[in-house]
């Protein structure tokens, strides 16, 4: 085995998220975390030592969010006899917000061995059905979702809320019912 190989087999996956929208605005796991401790600590320069960035780095990576988006994500006070301040708009709390909520759920994924077991297979026309949702009605803990496959006929599956709520479905979504022994899952086409 040549040195090379001996050293890369040291190395590990490692993931992280970065957000982008079609103004090209990039979010990355540094600026999450600079928008984070600006938050907590309400000062841009204590936010970027936290972040382990320079007070530089920090502003343009906030002017170029900023500029991108079109709007602000922060509002900054400057200093002076009382000290300067930040904090983020809602915009730039519904941003950090954001990013946590699909960085919880990629890490969630990543960790969860049923999904792994199956990602990598392909399904068969026979056990994925399109199908259009005419009803959800919503229980205490599960949800009914009614599905109409055309002329085929009518499908109905029990999902949690959450997994209602995460795929945001509602009546006259297309989704794909995914046919799994006993069960039929829904997968909504992105």
């Amino acid at each position: 085995m040549t040195r090379g190989n001996q050293r890369g087999s040291d190395f590990k996956p490692a993931f992280s998220l970065v957000l982008k929208d079609t103004s090209g605005a990039i979010i990355d796991n540094v600026d999450a975390l600079l928008l984070h401790n600006i938050a907590e600590r309400n000062s841009i320069s204590a936010a970027a030592r936290a972040s382990g960035i320079s007070y530089r780095n920090a502003w343009d990576r906030l002017n170029s969010v900023q500029s991108k988006l079109g709007r602000n994500i922060i509002v900054a006070r400057v200093g002076g006899v009382e000290g300067g301040g930040a904090r983020l708009t809602p915009e730039g709390q519904a941003l950090i917000a954001e990013y946590r909520r699909l960085n919880n759920y990629l890490f969630s994924a990543l960790g969860d061995r049923d999904f792994w077991q199956h990602i990598g297979y392909r399904l068969s026309a026979r056990n994925r059905l399109r199908a259009r949702i005419v009803e959800v009605m919503k229980g205490p803990i599960t949800s009914e979702i009614k599905m109409s496959l055309g002329a085929a006929g009518r499908l109905t599956s029990i999902i949690s809320n959450e997994a209602v709520e995460e795929l945001q479905l509602k009546e006259g979504d297309i989704v794909d019912a995914i046919i799994k022994a006993t069960e039929v899952i829904i997968a909504k086409p992105t």
